[in-house]
């Protein structure tokens, strides 16, 4: 059937970590749906049992309608079409209406355990089916007792059946969507005629698969193949999209954002209205690709689309430009609105957490963002893209995670002020979830405890089919809501399992157990080894709590027996589901007992034994209520989770007041920043401006070529952008000591006297004593006050030698010299093959060899011409 998705509350896609609830009116909606349809099933259900005649029919046609809803088609207004039609119409034709009444949870229970859509929107679809295959049988009934017999009389109540079954089903549908999207039943596009006549077509071809069933089913093969026909046909919008589409991140992918780019630069251009496009890159990806693997690395680019697609607007055009590259193309955008929308997205990305499964803890990750406008920054759209991923460049070099502006300048966007998020401290993973996970063992004790499963169940005898669907149903609500409750809520389970094993004894042991496992299956997508291993261990843990049950004497039958073996229920179940593992583990990790042991909540003990004490208390009261007192399963679980939803939003009150306190403290830590930011930039200023002096002094812009030539050689050096920043400073400041040098003795052409020298060696410790007056340039002062160290211990002001002198003073010392003898400083300016034959004659002694290697490669590169010989001032 076609059945309308929506992405929170509504059937279908792979739902969000926590989806948002239902509004009230739909939730309101559901219930009553619900309601109706338990109270049509529950009657039909009771009436079923082993001898019930329709199994074989059931089990294929069940079967083959689950897959079905496997392969869904969804369109590109998030609607589904599946072909479950043609499976439904002849099981409702064929089978007895209490095999009908089973028929829905059956076909929808795998496609939720692939993806996990909430149990509320799961639930009402099933309710929904339950209804429209209850009402289509009705349907049928009625019209066989008044069409004639033969083949007229089928196809009329085929014609019946289908008209019902796909009417009521969009009916009871339609008010869903409209509740929970809180749009209008026309806005749905549920009772589209497009939509019912695609459905009633699939619901007339299961017409005729009914017919053939009862005739020749070995024609029915043939019969379905149009199927794979119409599942293309139904594919082809949802193709034509994947080809606009990248598949990791869900984004449009390069060629399509291309195409929009060109379109919409044209149409700024005609009708000269304002574009923008965004340039976002991931920073650091390679990091958390080396660090976590390279599918956290793909979680975090899906992580950051998501963003992406929260934040932007409808007519925006995000795509996946390539690696960890994204763009943006901003329609009817000038700079300053994309510049704000880019902040936004910054912003979002930096507050989000990634859920990894390599990590224990969530990772966070960080973008830098360029914005180009046109017509502001480029005249074509090819030259907008450069300009805008310049900017991200510009952004990479400033620090990281940050927006800036395409121009001259690169201005980069003010940011709110916000609070550094916490480094994530890795969480040692429990020793259970370090074994292997294709180790014999797991398999051996998993097909060991399925196969003791299977025999439990030819061996039982039990006969309630109804009271075990029951407690198997309760068995997967209880795992599907104990998810999201801490782990001492799996005893919770337990309940339900101990409760089948009192009731129905080993029967049921296999079915409860798969069941369980199935459900966290679901979620965690576990390896085969692992799912195997947890379905034999509670397999076995079932099947010893039914003997725990089984072994009372008769002579001693009583409810007070039966406390009793509820407790040696819970103990043995204990033994089973807790211990084994334990024992598991320890054999696979070789880490003490003790210390596994440790790991287990310290209460899972009392939890089973209250389990199985519950367990023998529904287990003496079914003989009196029965499947009512079923309900006793669900309760605590459900006060557990009402408990657990109060104490949550009672924290969220408390985090949202304890946000708002950290949001104003982090405005007045902004402001301070700000100020200090300002404060750092006038005492740039001054100092650069004193440089400037000294520069004037000897000869213009030395400073600058210095700061240029190390940062340079740094570079080549492989420094970082942290160290890079610290040279620069100290480069550039290296000689404003030289301020309280005579100018006899600075700018003096011959050589100098000894007494001359004494006036001039101190320059680079009073230099270092003056810029270490500012705190935020303390770290570049050892380069400053050692950068005439020679490497073979003969400099000043300290005589230090080789790796003891800092690399960034090795590295001024060598840019210095460079410049110096291009400016001709002490004698005339030299050439550049001159000053290179005087670098390798001092390296080693003179010169850091590291140093003067990377500088001849830089001078192979082309980079000593850029530096120019210079006029000295006069003396």
């Amino acid at each position: 059937m076609s059945t309308p998705e929506h992405g929170a509350p509504l059937p279908g896609d792979e739902p969000p970590s926590r989806e948002p609830p239902l509004p009230l009116g739909a939730a309101v909606y559901a219930a009553l749906v619900g309601a109706a349809a338990i109270g049509c099933a529950v009657p039909l259900l009771s009436r079923l049992s082993f001898d019930t005649p329709g199994w074989t029919t059931f089990l294929l046609l069940a079967g083959a309608a689950a897959v079905a809803q496997l392969f869904t088609v969804r369109t590109r207004r998030n609607y589904s079409y599946h072909t479950t039609g043609v499976f439904l119409v002849p099981a409702i034709l064929l089978l007895p209406v209490p095999l009908i009444a089973l028929l829905p949870l059956a076909q929808r229970i795998p496609d939720w355990l692939r993806r996990r859509a909430s149990w509320p929107v799961q639930c009402f679809n099933v309710f929904n089916y339950t209804l429209a295959v209850l009402a289509a049988w009705g349907a049928a009934d009625l019209t066989r007792s008044l069409a004639p017999d033969g083949a007229a009389g089928l196809a009329v109540t085929g014609l019946v059946t289908a008209f019902v079954f796909v009417g009521l089903q969009a009916a009871l549908a339609a008010p869903m969507v409209s509740l929970a999207r809180r749009c209008s039943l026309r806005e749905t596009g549920v009772l589209t005629f497009h939509g019912i006549s695609t459905e009633l077509v699939l619901a007339a071809l299961g017409v005729g698969v009914a017919f053939l069933w009862v005739e020749n089913p070995w024609l029915v093969p043939f019969a379905l193949a149009p199927l794979f026909i119409v599942h293309r046909s139904l594919s082809v919008p949802l193709l034509e999209a994947e080809a606009r589409v990248d598949p990791k991140t869900g984004l449009f992918n390069a060629r399509h954002f291309q195409a929009v780019l060109q379109n919409e630069f044209a149409r700024a251009e005609r009708f000269d209205r304002p574009l923008a496009v965004v340039m976002a890159d991931i920073d650091l990806l390679r990091e958390v690709n080396n660090t976590f693997g390279h599918l956290a690395g793909d979680a975090a680019l899906r992580a950051v689309a998501d963003v992406f697609r929260a934040q932007l607007r409808h007519y925006d055009v995000p795509a996946r430009f390539g690696g960890e590259e994204l763009a943006i193309v901003l329609p009817e955008t000038d700079a300053e609105e994309a510049a704000e929308i880019a902040e936004r997205i910054r912003r979002s990305v930096a507050a989000h957490r990634v859920l990894v499964e390599t990590s224990a803890d969530p990772i966070a990750v960080t973008i830098s963002i360029g914005v180009a406008a046109f017509p502001a920054d480029a005249r074509e759209a090819t030259e907008l893209v450069h300009k805008a991923d310049l900017a991200v460049y510009r952004a990479k070099l400033q620090g990281r995670n940050r927006v800036v502006r395409a121009g001259a300048d690169a201005v980069p966007v003010v940011r709110e002020p916000e609070a550094a998020p916490e480094p994530v401290q890795p969480t040692a993973v429990p020793a259970v979830e370090r074994a292997p996970t294709r180790s014999p063992l797991l398999w051996t004790i998993g097909l060991g405890g399925i196969a003791a499963g299977a025999l439990g169940m030819m061996l039982g005898r039990e006969q309630d089919l109804l009271g075990m669907l029951a407690v198997a149903g309760i068995v997967a609500l209880v795992q599907a809501l104990a998810d999201d409750l801490p782990e001492e809520a799996a005893s919770v389970n337990a309940v339900g399992i101990l409760a089948g094993a009192a009731l129905f004894g080993p029967r049921v042991a296999l079915a409860l157990a798969a069941v369980a496992c199935a459900v966290a299956w679901g979620r965690t997508r576990m390896p085969l080894a692992r799912l195997m291993f947890d379905i034999g261990t509670l397999t076995l843990a079932a099947l010893g709590a039914s003997a725990a049950f089984a072994m009372r004497p008769a002579a001693l039958d009583g409810e007070l027996v039966t406390v009793l073996a509820g407790v040696g229920g819970g103990l043995v179940y204990f033994a089973a589901a807790a211990v084994l593992p334990v024992a598991s583990a320890n054999i696979f990790t070789g880490v003490s007992w003790r210390a596994i042991w440790r790991a287990l909540p310290e209460s899972a003990l009392f939890h089973y034994v209250a389990a199985g004490l519950l367990a023998a208390v529904v287990a003496i009261a079914y003989g009196a209520a029965g499947l009512w007192t079923l309900a006793l399963l669900v309760v605590p679980l459900l006060l557990a989770r009402s408990t657990q939803d109060r104490h949550a939003a009672a924290a969220g009150r408390a985090a949202e007041g304890l946000r708002v306190t950290v949001r104003q403290l982090s405005a007045r830590a902004g402001r301070l920043e700000q100020e200090n930011a300002a404060l750092r930039s006038h005492s740039t200023a001054l100092m650069e401006a004193v440089a400037s002096q000294v520069d004037a002094r000897e000869a213009v812009g030395h400073s600058r070529d210095v700061q240029a030539l190390s940062l340079a050689i740094g570079r080549r050096l492989g420094l970082s952008e942290a160290e890079l920043e610290l040279l620069g400073h100290a480069a550039l400041f290296h000689d404003v000591g030289k301020l309280a040098v005579p100018d006899a003795v600075l700018l003096k052409h011959d050589a100098l006297t000894d007494a001359e020298w004494a006036l001039l060696r101190p320059h680079a410790e009073e230099g270092a004593d003056l810029v270490e007056q500012l705190a935020f340039l303390e770290d570049a002062v050892p380069a400053i006050r050692h950068h005439h160290e020679r490497y073979d211990g003969t400099g000043y002001p300290d005589g230090l030698n080789g790796d003891d002198i800092p690399l960034g003073a090795r590295v001024i010392h060598v840019a210095e010299s460079v410049v110096s003898m291009l400016e001709g400083r002490r004698g005339p300016a030299r050439a550049a093959h001159e000053i290179l034959a005087e670098l390798r004659r001092c390296s080693g002694t003179q010169f850091c060899p590291r140093c003067v290697d990377a500088f001849e490669g830089l001078a192979a590169s082309g980079f000593l011409p850029t530096l120019r010989a210079r006029p000295r001032v006069a003396a």
